[in-house]
């Protein structure tokens, strides 16, 4: 159903107002710096606002990870994102946990590229994302593999190479078993079929099939203890094919799972010492408190909707789904009572190293955020959320008396974004049609120019024009099916690109053939 020209702008004003009333934050923010360039917003994600008394609880986060991306990725390559950190202590936390292909993800990543190249300093040499790796198998953002585009009898397709079955066990990327090379022949004969009923092309066929053997079907891969650490060594190599065309050296891709580091932050430093994060998982006088100041809260739980968990999710041995987790007296038990466990340190600290407990968004960044002081930047949710946290708690460690927790927590930046916002756009069809390209449309159709179009890109567009073609897809993901509004649903990204002039103001750095 197209949109009637007539009505157009007053659709696109009540969808980006019905998609902004979710997200207060956001609406702020746009308001403020919406008009500035993507480029000049980008650049300021290197200014971080430390607490003068950051530098010891900094000194115990860069040793966790130093360790994780030595083990991960070597020792140069973590004496490099160590030195960066110290200099500028900020990450990503936009993305899920899967192969880099989904629009959401690429762009977030190609974004915070443009600012460490635009800035042209030797030390900001990578991008270190912290992804989230509990998500479901069966996410939107497809983490069970790749995907690309191609363009046949005047139609858009989309190609998806699974690694790991339509239904793997257990139900969470975080817990996930390692792809197989078994899994990896089923993926090439896949391609077979799709290439004989005429799905895809031979050269499609030919190129995917040589990155596979290249990255995916690689022994050392094969070797890695988890799902999690097969992506993030694939995303390493990965990152580094997409603008082979274009001959540029881009910043290394450093993929760590946010779980595995709080895992390792809470086990280290928190589970037997005196510290904030130890008194909200044992001390029961903080539980009115964490009630109080952090139900309802997005990504953190709301037992009347029954959502979220507290502070942690369950994942037992041989259970597909994850449980939510309540706390009644001094033990942490799943709705049906199915599952208990007694918060005991060294009980935590077991059920976390058999990834039976999974810590939870809240834990999570009031881990990395409001303890440790790490900027994160996010998407066009975690602005929203991650700042009505960290003022809950400010609120709780005011009535506790905690006043060092609040100096450190009240640096704390919480509305930067990097997710959201597009930069990689694909051309296909005669009428040079625009749409949002996925990571591996980048190695499959990239040119010379490709990364020259995306840093124009930056420089032209500003930061709402960037954010406004996704609109159509958060309203979906914002409200319920029976709240969506039909004339709402109609509007595309394409008829946001034409009525805003963003269409004039992009050159895609593919084109789809």
């Amino acid at each position: 159903m197209n949109p009637n020209p007539a009505n157009l702008e007053d659709r696109f004003k009540r969808l980006k107002e019905k998609v902004l009333a979710k997200r207060p934050v956001l609406q702020t923010m746009l308001a403020k710096r919406g008009e500035k360039k993507l480029l000049d917003y980008a650049n300021e994600y290197v200014d971080v606002n430390l607490s003068p008394t950051i530098p010891f609880r900094q000194a115990e986060l860069l040793e966790v990870m130093e360790a994780q991306i030595t083990k991960r990725f070597g020792l140069e390559i973590a004496e490099s994102a160590i030195a960066q950190l110290k200099e500028f202590y900020f990450v990503s936390t936009a993305d899920h946990s899967g192969p880099l292909t989904h629009p959401f993800f690429l762009n977030s990543n190609l974004l915070t590229a443009a600012s460490l190249v635009s800035h042209n300093k030797a030390i900001l040499n990578n991008v270190i994302v912290l992804s989230c790796a509990n998500i479901a198998y069966n996410n939107s953002s497809f983490p069970r593999g790749l995907f690309f585009h191609n363009y046949i009898n005047n139609e858009v397709n989309t190609h998806r190479i699974p690694f790991l079955s339509a239904k793997p066990t257990p139900h969470s990327i975080y817990g996930m078993k390692p792809y197989t090379a078994s899994e990896v022949k089923k993926v090439y004969a896949l391609m077979k079929e799709d290439v004989n009923e005429g799905k895809i092309s031979p050269e499609h066929q030919k190129k995917t099939s040589a990155l596979i053997k290249e990255i995916y079907e690689h022994p050392e891969i094969f070797q890695c203890e988890s799902y999690c650490e097969q992506v993030g060594k694939t995303n390493f190599k990965l990152w580094n094919k997409f603008f082979e065309a274009s001959n540029v050296q881009l910043p290394n891709l450093i993929f760590l799972e946010q779980e595995t580091l709080v895992v390792e932050l809470l086990t280290k430093y928190h589970l037997h010492q005196d510290t904030i994060l130890n008194h909200m998982l044992f001390d029961p006088r903080y539980e009115p408190f964490i009630n109080n100041y952090f139900e309802d809260i997005f990504g953190s739980f709301s037992r009347k909707d029954s959502t979220g968990t507290y502070l942690f999710w369950a994942l037992p041995k041989g259970s597909r789904e994850n449980l939510q987790l309540w706390r009644k007296g001094n033990y942490l038990v799943s709705k049906d009572e199915s599952y208990k466990i007694e918060l005991q340190p060294e009980l935590i600290k077991d059920a976390m190293a058999r990834k039976e407990l999974i810590p939870g968004l809240l834990l999570n960044f009031c881990t990395l955020c409001f303890y440790y002081g790490l900027k994160c930047l996010g998407g066009f949710n975690q602005v929203n959320y991650l700042t009505l946290m960290k003022n809950n708690y400010i609120k709780m460690n005011a009535d506790l008396g905690n006043y060092r927790s609040i100096e450190i927590c009240a640096r704390a930046q919480t509305r930067e974004m990097n997710d959201g916002l597009s930069v990689a756009f694909m051309e296909y069809g005669n009428n040079k049609e625009l749409m949002l390209a996925s990571g591996l449309d980048l190695i499959l159709y990239g040119n010379k120019d490709s990364w020259s179009a995306i840093m124009d890109i930056t420089k032209n567009i500003t930061l709402e024009e960037a954010f406004n073609p996704i609109l159509p897809e958060v309203y979906r993901i914002s409200y319920d099916k029976t709240e969506w509004e039909e004339d709402l649903l109609s509007v595309t990204d394409k008829d946001i690109s034409n009525l805003t002039n963003l269409n004039k103001k992009i050159k895609p750095c593919i084109t789809m053939n």
